[in-house]
């Protein structure tokens, strides 16, 4: 098959640093794949493994895979922040998800990529590098605004009483590495409109990895369980839950309860934030504080927090910002890629940019 003859999937991409989603467009319909969220992770194989040991013998495993085999494996996160951290582990990674999309390679893939809100430049550039070879085009936007044209329903446009989230909305995406707070109002954001914090996920992580050693200092947990623990376990707010794990310490089972400990972590995400809710309302026009207000939408993988969207209610209703109205949709770990697969669908050929 020759170049000039390749069918064009066109992706939307959300690559996370702990979770990468895609959804694809193929002639004019979306494609559904058994698996569409991979973890973002690679797992290199230890020095001297055996024969049969690693599926398939491979020297690197992806997502899933690599977790499941992690003791045979020195594991790497390609991004951290949202940004590119290490560009061959980055590569290795995204060659990985293009043969999830295309495993052929029978097809060109163009594809709409969200980065952190008020990305830099040069990380923007590092990004684009990452993918040549890999993609055949790119376009770079604002994870948010994606978030938010995911979430639209184009279908509904027309009633009167339908709360479009591309109109007047503040949207909130709590991801691993960032925590990005941007205005949407109708066109693509400025950087004024945007707001990046390094609190997010892993920092959640670290704070739950740390209180667990400072109080039972003879365990030993890995990056890869801290992760496992804060996923099953988090929640915020009054309502108490319990968190009983066991756990090994000297090769002996211990049974602790770490549900205080997870709920103090995840709650230091509160009020980064409401800050960056405050800081964001300080720059609108007076008139759409209100609208924008009352469409407060928390998405990303750390708005599935219980209680998360409450708490940060609460909290701004108790700053004095009374008309707050926070929210998390049902479908929130797909809404970036589902937004930037909008966009694909619809962005004219010559608006697409060769990845070099």
């Amino acid at each position: 098959m020759t170049q000039a003859t390749k069918t064009v999937l066109r992706v939307g991409l959300d690559l996370g640093t702990n979770t990468t989603v895609f959804q694809v467009n193929r002639n004019g319909e979306r494609v559904r794949y058994e698996r569409d969220v991979v973890p973002t992770i690679v797992g290199y194989s230890k020095a001297g493994i055996l024969p049969g040991i690693l599926p398939r013998d491979a020297d690197r495993l992806f997502g899933d895979e690599a977790v499941s085999h992690r003791l045979h494996l020195n594991l790497q996160w390609p991004l951290r922040e949202g940004a590119v951290d290490d560009m061959n582990c980055c590569r290795d990674f995204l060659g990985h998800i293009r043969a999830c999309i295309d495993p052929e390679e029978e097809c060109e893939i163009w594809a709409v990529w969200g980065a952190p809100a008020n990305a830099s430049s040069e990380k923007i550039k590092l990004m684009r590098a990452c993918a040549a070879g890999l993609f055949d085009r790119v376009i770079v936007i604002p994870e948010p605004f994606l978030a938010a044209m995911g979430l639209r329903d184009e279908t509904r446009l027309s009633e009167p009483d339908y709360v479009d989230p591309t109109r007047h909305s503040l949207l909130v995406d709590i991801g691993a590495g960032t925590t990005d707070s941007c205005l949407v109002q109708g066109f693509s954001p400025t950087p004024d409109d945007q707001i990046s914090h390094p609190v997010a996920g892993d920092a959640v992580d670290k704070a739950l990895g740390d209180r667990i050693r400072r109080r039972w200092p003879d365990l030993v947990l890995s990056r890869v369980t801290v992760t496992q623990l804060k996923e099953r376990y988090s929640w915020v707010g009054s309502a108490r839950r319990e968190a009983k794990i066991q756990l090994f310490a000297d090769g002996r089972p211990r049974i602790i309860d770490i549900a205080a400990m997870v709920r103090e972590s995840c709650e230091i995400l509160v009020p980064v934030i409401a800050d960056g809710i405050k800081t964001l309302l300080r720059r609108c026009d007076s008139d759409s504080v209100v609208p924008i207000l009352q469409n407060v939408i928390l998405c990303g993988g750390g708005s599935a927090i219980p209680g998360l969207a409450e708490l940060v209610q609460q909290t701004l209703r108790g700053d004095g910002y009374e008309n707050a109205i926070c929210r998390t949709p049902p479908d929130y770990r797909r809404l970036v890629a589902l937004g930037a697969v909008k966009i694909a669908e619809n962005v004219r050929d010559d608006q697409w940019q060769i990845p070099i």
